[in-house]
């Protein structure tokens, strides 16, 4: 098996820092809600529905990217991407209104889900070895980007606004498009073994010319894959309920200003440490039941949000944050080496379309279960619901496997 090599960890880091940087506008869009909507006279459904039409665009896109990717490479779609993201903020700094903000980050933003593959399709190409842990270490920069940026825009919120925000991401977008053309190299290249180069260019060439829609019949036929599916649905609807929810759901039980930022910041940091416990976990016992373990963990996470008791908004972001990484390079790995890694980009966008449909229903049922009730109870209970059903589903998967390997210890996984 070929080593990890030196520039996997470069190009690791480089899309490290491109996803920390990308939280501003996952901070934004949470935090400032109510500047925004003073701003541009609009109310805070017509913020939940921008972002829950930004997140069913970028889901539609996300399997023509992987196609793009399979076909392209990763460095031509990186580059489309960051392109959709730049005018998207010109969109939102220049067109000062509801529908500028609509277009920029409804549609455009939501357009650049096109290249939601392309770090995971990178890091299968470049990492012969710990691809969990390479996996979590990217989707961490978000949650480090949280962790980080809570306290500055807090404490800066006098001249740190929304707007200003936006144009930081703006000339960031700009900066990036020649960092990944120059940076970004789209597979590895054999040492020495020119047999080994043609194989791997032969290979390539037959994954390119078209649309295999084969791989979807796999995907049905597959029952891991299809609760893989159900599980990336239910990371999705957490997630949506974190993102677009979580600040409303402190703010409506009446949190103070210090645990609410302090919470917020250890949610970002928990999500790195328990990333690399799952990580570790990934790569060194099944990965299935390591799954099982972390929706088990959000249920207590969501039982501790829904009893709202004093230190409820920090044990949530204690107990939530660790299992936060985890799920999607998780379910990701156990649906590949299901199907094996042909067309590897359009399946991860495959499966990225349930997990994005999640994050929609899970913001748009928020505010509806909000205005029916005026409470965010039955949105926590929903999530506490599917996580459960989850956690036993990776359970089965798991317990159903070991006894069909009655002599093996497959409690470890050896890839």
């Amino acid at each position: 098996m070929t080593k990890d090599r030196g520039y996997a960890w470069r190009i690791l880091g480089y899309l490290w820092v491109l996803g920390f940087v990308a939280a501003i506008s996952r901070f934004v869009i949470s935090y400032y809600q109510q500047e925004i909507t003073e701003a541009l006279t609009v109310n805070r459904t017509f913020i939940s529905t921008t972002w829950s039409f930004n997140v069913a665009v970028a889901a539609i896109c996300s399997p023509l990217g992987g196609w793009l990717t399979d076909k392209y490479g990763p460095k031509k779609v990186m580059v489309l991407n960051a392109l959709f993201g730049v005018l998207s903020m010109l969109t939102v700094l220049t067109v000062n209104s509801p529908i500028g903000f609509f277009i920029g980050l409804g549609i455009l933003a939501g357009l650049s889900g096109i290249g939601a593959t392309t770090g995971y399709v990178l890091v299968s190409n470049w990492f012969s070895r710990h691809r969990a842990k390479a996996l979590m270490i990217l989707t961490s920069s978000s949650s480090l980007g949280l962790a980080i940026l809570t306290p500055l825009f807090v404490s800066n919120r006098d001249w740190l606004d929304w707007m200003t925000a936006f144009s930081i991401t703006f000339w960031i977008g700009i900066v990036s498009i020649p960092l990944t053309i120059l940076i970004i190299k789209d597979r590895m290249e054999e040492p020495t073994d020119q047999a080994l180069d043609d194989t791997a260019a032969s290979s390539k060439s037959q994954s390119k010319p078209k649309w295999n829609l084969s791989i979807y019949k796999e995907m049905i036929a597959n029952r891991t894959v299809l609760f893989v599916v159900f599980a990336l649905f239910t990371c999705g609807f957490s997630m949506g309920t974190v993102e677009m929810h979580l600040m409303a759901i402190h703010q409506h039980a009446h949190v103070e200003q210090v645990m609410f930022a302090s919470s917020l910041s250890l949610l970002g940091l928990l999500e790195l440490v328990g990333g690399m416990l799952f990580a570790f976990m990934l790569d060194r016992i099944s990965r299935t039941l390591a799954l099982s373990f972390l929706y088990f963990i959000r249920v207590v996470a969501f039982i501790a949000l829904f009893l709202h008791f004093g230190l409820s908004p920090i044990l949530f972001s204690i107990i939530f944050g660790a299992s936060y990484l985890g799920a999607i390079p998780g379910g990701m790995l156990v649906a590949g080496e299901s199907l094996g890694d042909r067309s590897i980009g359009l399946q991860i966008g495959t499966l990225l379309i349930f997990h994005q449909a999640g994050a929609v229903l899970g913001s748009l049922s928020g505010g509806i279960l909000f205005d029916l009730t005026n409470s965010y109870q039955w949105l926590i209970g929903l999530n506490m619901v599917f996580s459960a059903i989850t956690a036993v589903g990776y359970y089965r998967i798991y317990h159903t496997a070991s006894r069909n390997k009655p002599l093996t210890n497959s409690l470890f996984i050896t890839d």
